[in-house]
């Protein structure tokens, strides 16, 4: 993972933007209607809920920073837990979305003076509490939305989000399980059983792989276990902070331009769309998750022409600002942390 870390190239920055940048231009030139746009008045009103769109996209990176901190138990400075969720946001943002900037936080937090078994343990303890908050959300949206209006339509693209989302709930929930039962439990259990899936012919590749995810979880296992309550509640108030300003910043956007009648019905779709993302190839999910957002969330925008404005606005607040960032941080962070002292 270093070597992956030290061979990083501002390729890896353009590329994704690109990508996103080419779908938002290719949305401009078919749908873009500047009479819509004129429609729209910047007023007080756009002012304020274009800043509370930015406070909850601080909020998103305020939740996984507080999220550190008690991860490490305080070991961390609130600065060096803030470079830790710059770092690892701008590693989800270069990295194909089932990849995502947790398996790079091993390292990020390693270069911080945290021993490899601690923040092995931390990054499982993060999927953990992630993949939690997706398998209890969906049901609490459920008993508040009628099932149908979760998905866009009828459609074959309707149909096939359904059966996709459907599948990576089941997924989502056998991980939680094992991660529950690995980390609480019986470590050795579920490391034989990991290691016996992988030696089926078509995984074996894997197999080396799966023993170190084996042993890691028995290490982790033994990091965690008898921790109290007073661990837990705040990782799991910053899962839920970090995630819900994630999917407020839509609502936020929406509510600067138009009227917005269903604030529940929008935040739910997102959570649907952020789980069909996760199967993008792209770094970061450019493209696709422009082109997912335009399926989902389009029907809520009054004025069709402006829906590439709109899009455009969010993945500057969410999404290319990481990037942007992390161009900055990431060359003085690898020649400081893969300098000298790792010659």
């Amino acid at each position: 993972m270093g070597k992956e870390i030290q061979g990083f190239s501002i390729w890896k920055v353009l590329l994704p933007t690109f990508i996103g940048l080419g779908v938002i231009a290719y949305m401009f030139s078919r749908e873009f209607n500047l009479s819509d746009l004129k429609q729209i008045s910047i007023t007080g009103h756009t002012v304020f809920w274009i800043i509370i769109a930015f406070c909850f996209m601080l909020g998103r990176d305020a939740g996984f920073t507080i999220r550190y901190r008690y991860l490490t138990e305080k070991q961390l400075s609130w600065k060096q837990c803030i470079k830790v969720t710059l770092l690892a946001e701008f590693g989800t943002a270069i990295t194909p979305s089932v990849v995502g900037g947790s398996s790079m936080a091993v390292v990020f937090l390693a270069k911080e003076s945290i021993p490899v078994g601690r923040s092995t343990m931390m990054v499982f303890v993060t999927l953990l509490l992630d993949e939690m908050f997706f398998i209890v959300t969906f049901p609490i949206l459920l008993f508040c939305l009628p099932f149908h209006t979760l998905f866009a339509n009828d459609t074959a693209l309707g149909s096939g989000v359904l059966i996709l989302f459907i599948v990576a709930y089941i997924i989502k929930m056998a991980l939680c399980t094992l991660l529950i039962i690995g980390l609480f439990f019986k470590p050795q259990t579920i490391r034989w059983l990991i290691i016996k899936i992988f030696r089926l012919p078509f995984l074996r590749r894997w197999h080396k792989s799966a023993v170190k995810v084996g042993d890691d979880i028995i290490v982790s296992s033994r990091e965690i276990r008898g921790k109290r309550k007073s661990y837990w509640i705040p990782l799991i108030t910053a899962t839920i902070l970090s995630w819900c300003s994630r999917y407020l910043v839509v609502n936020a956007i929406f509510m600067a331009f138009f009227e917005v009648h269903d604030n529940l019905l929008i935040f739910a779709r997102q959570f649907v769309m952020w789980v069909v993302m996760v199967v993008s190839p792209t770094p970061g999910g450019s493209g696709f998750t422009e082109f997912i957002f335009k399926q989902y969330l389009s029907e809520f925008i009054p004025l069709a022409g402006i829906v590439p404005v709109v899009i455009l606005l969010w993945r500057l607040l969410t999404y290319y600002n990481y990037l942007l960032v992390g161009a900055l941080i990431v060359p003085g962070w690898i020649k400081k942390s893969f300098g000298k002292k790792d010659e």
